[in-house]
C-alpha cells in the first residue's frame, strides 16, 4: 500500500499540514508495523504441514533473510554518524 493511501487516514489537507513529525512517525508506525505484523502472521500459515512440504534449509533461509533486513532497518534507527578528525597536526609544536 502506497504512503498515499496511508495518508488517508487524515480527514484534511488542513490536519496534515498541522501534524508534527513526531505525529507522522507516530501514525505512520503505528500503520507499517501492524501490516508487517499481519504478513508475519501469514507467514505462519506455511508452517501446516498437511498443506506444505519444506525443508529444515528452506526454513532457516527464509527466516535468516527476514532477521537480515530486520538488523538492517533497526541499524537505521541506531546508527550516528562518527565525527572525522579532520584537523591537521605534524604531531609536535614548533618551537
Amino acid at each position: 500500500m502506497s504512503e498515499a493511501m496511508e495518508n488517508a487516514t487524515m480527514n484534511t489537507s488542513a490536519e496534515k499540514a498541522e501534524e508534527s513529525k513526531a505525529e507522522k512517525f507516530i501514525r505512520l508506525g503505528e500503520y507499517r508495523i501492524n501490516k508487517a505484523i499481519d504478513a508475519i502472521g501469514r507467514i505462519e500459515n506455511l508452517a501446516n504441514r498437511s498443506a506444505y512440504d519444506y525443508t529444515p534449509e528452506q526454513v532457516e533461509a527464509m527466516f535468516s533473510v527476514l532477521e537480515s533486513k530486520v538488523a538492517e532497518v533497526k541499524a537505521k534507527f541506531t546508527a550516528t554518524k562518527a565525527k572525522e578528525n579532520t584537523a591537521f597536526s605534524f604531531g609536535s609544536k614548533a618551537e
